[in-house]
């Protein structure tokens, strides 16, 4: 397979491919490999990191938990939302 680019974005491939110790062929194929899953299945899985279909949703995976902090202020906001929604029609 032959990529054309433009003279400028092969420069920046050959210096991002050169700072990890890599041929640009490689540091490309290591790009598709991560970006392009192999098998279909590879796409649903729910461990690594990036967007993967689950139970009907698309759902990001960064490959780590999110902190009590951001879920604990995830669910008082909605909380909060839900009562203003509730009192706002009984006000």
């Amino acid at each position: 397979m032959t990529l054309d680019v433009k003279p400028k974005i092969a420069a920046a491939l050959e210096a991002l491919a050169s700072a990890k110790g890599l041929s640009v062929e490689d540091y490309l194929e290591q790009l598709v490999e991560k970006e392009l899953p192999l098998k279909l299945e590879d796409s649903t899985r729910s461990e690594g990191s990036g967007m993967v279909w689950e139970n009907g949703l698309f759902v990001y995976r960064t490959g780590r938990p999110l902190p009590l902090r951001v879920v604990d202020d995830a669910i008082r906001q909605v909380r909060e939302e839900r009562a203003q929604h509730i009192l706002g029609k009984h006000s």
